[in-house]
């Protein structure tokens, strides 16, 4: 395993190896034990000094309540927080693909990484259209697919979508864009060949791929059902949210009346079958100290999607300078999105800086995609470990950024650059962050690369 990946995926996984057995309350010679190891081997494993195997990984698999996937570190493929796609790379990967026989798409990879989600491609509409109807029978409709997806458009191209069983049709222009739902079926076409009609399809997991999905396959589908919480256009209603904590700690409604002091009969307002009441603020507080949560563990999300899309056209949508009016570096517009998402940021970015000496940082807690439209280039600056890096992206050239890499964007030539970004949550989420926050002096260190069994021998 090592010949192929890297020094630093080696040191990972070295430092999840010694973190496992330390949860597992086993030194060195337990751990030799169990995995049948010679003596004083754990220790250079868990140290670096020999390489993790993947013989190693199946053994501790079988013998420790572990999966293979916990003792695997994830790869690095982007040492300088900043990798780029060109166009001429992302037309190597051009492939057309039929569907009822026609060629319907035409499908490019751009900038993708193995620490994000993203899954994006361009994708030209191959099949011309001479009406809007949602019915026509040229429509080549997909089944849905698991991941979110938002979608830019360029060039008179036709959306549809289906949901609940009414197909819809929105005729879109450039600079258009939607958020999906996942499984919702969708398709596209063009309403004609004088002029380019494609879309950049960014599709993402979210908090839906990992860890979750593979837990939920092993409960399976009654209980998949049976987790899934409502999701409204109001989020007014925080029965589901109580009710799930009241089962957690066995909670019985006359207790959780003695434990806040509201009345029983609010109660069962609140909790009870089919409850639709809305708790106030001082409600949800006190049903909060008496669960024995956070407040915002009882707000449920909400959507503003309507049939599982949201859709935001260009002539409606928000602009604004960054960082001000007098020193505009940008002019930013925002993208379809949904509060459902609200570490999901999509905009598109006009770049006014016409030097580095003019531009202005822009730096988020999220990973981020980046692809140059139109037919100007721009400059981008971004800052790794100390270190300063500038490149070029010409048009179509596509890339991805590391969380808290700042960049900054600027003219190459006379033509003002035109760059989408779209920026989603990690794995890192607002809970891991704030467990962070929460840790013991030097914890954060530890719990990056743990590097010590979790008790001394020498009994200090």
């Amino acid at each position: 395993m090592s010949a192929t990946v890297g020094e630093g995926f080696d040191r990972r996984a070295a430092a999840l190896l010694r973190a496992a057995a330390n949860d597992l309350k086993r030194d060195d010679d337990n751990a030799e034990r169990d995995l049948g190891l010679e003596p004083g081997s754990f220790a250079e494993y868990t140290s670096g000094r020999r390489p993790v195997d993947w013989a190693l990984l199946q053994r501790a698999a079988e013998v420790w309540p572990l999966n293979e996937r916990d003792l695997l570190p994830i790869h690095d493929d982007c040492p300088t927080g900043l990798s780029v796609l060109r166009a001429k790379e992302s037309e190597a990967s051009s492939r057309v693909l039929a569907r009822g026989g026609t060629d319907y798409y035409e499908y490019r990879d751009t900038a993708m990484s193995r620490i994000a989600s993203y899954r994006p491609e361009w994708i030209r509409m191959l099949q011309v259209v001479g009406n809007d109807r949602a019915d026509n029978p040229d429509v080549r409709w997909n089944r849905g697919h698991l991941l979110y997806q938002f979608t830019y458009f360029v060039g008179p191209v036709n959306y549809y979508y289906r949901w609940q069983g009414e197909s819809y049709c929105v005729p879109m222009e450039t600079g258009d864009s939607v958020w999906g739902l996942p499984f919702a079926p969708h398709s596209f076409t063009a309403r004609g060949d004088a002029e380019p009609a494609y879309i950049l399809a960014l599709t993402y997991g979210g908090g839906l791929v990992g860890d979750a999905q593979r837990e939920l396959a092993v409960l399976g589908r009654r209980a998949a059902h049976e987790l899934a919480l409502p999701v409204t256009r109001d989020a007014t209603s925080a029965d589901g949210q109580i009710r799930s904590f009241m089962a957690a700690g066995c909670v019985t409604p006359a207790e959780l009346a003695a434990r806040t002091g509201l009345p029983p009969e609010r109660i069962r307002q609140l909790t009870g079958p089919g409850a639709r009441a809305v708790p106030t603020q001082d409600e949800l507080t006190v049903l909060a100290d008496g669960l024995g949560v956070s407040v915002r563990d009882l707000l449920p999300p909400r959507s503003t999607s309507r049939h599982g899309v949201s859709i935001q056209h260009a002539r409606d949508a928000r602009s604004w300078v960054h960082p001000d009016e007098g020193r505009p570096a940008y002019r930013l517009t925002r993208l379809a999105g949904d509060p459902l998402h609200p570490h999901t940021s999509a905009l598109q970015v006009d770049v006014l800086a016409t030097a580095d000496a003019d531009s202005a940082p822009l730096a988020t807690h999220q990973h981020q995609y980046l692809f140059v439209l139109g037919d100007a280039p721009v400059r981008i600056s971004w800052e790794r470990d100390g270190e300063r890096r500038t490149d070029v992206l010409g048009p179509g050239d596509s890339a991805y950024t590391e969380p808290l890499v700042p960049v900054t964007f600027s003219a190459v030539t006379e033509a003002a650059p035109r760059v989408l970004m779209l920026r989603i949550g990690g794995h890192v989420t607002p809970d891991v962050r704030h467990a962070l926050g929460a840790m013991a002096e030097q914890g954060i260190d530890r719990y990056i690369a743990e590097d010590r069994l979790w008790y001394s021998k020498e009994g200090n």
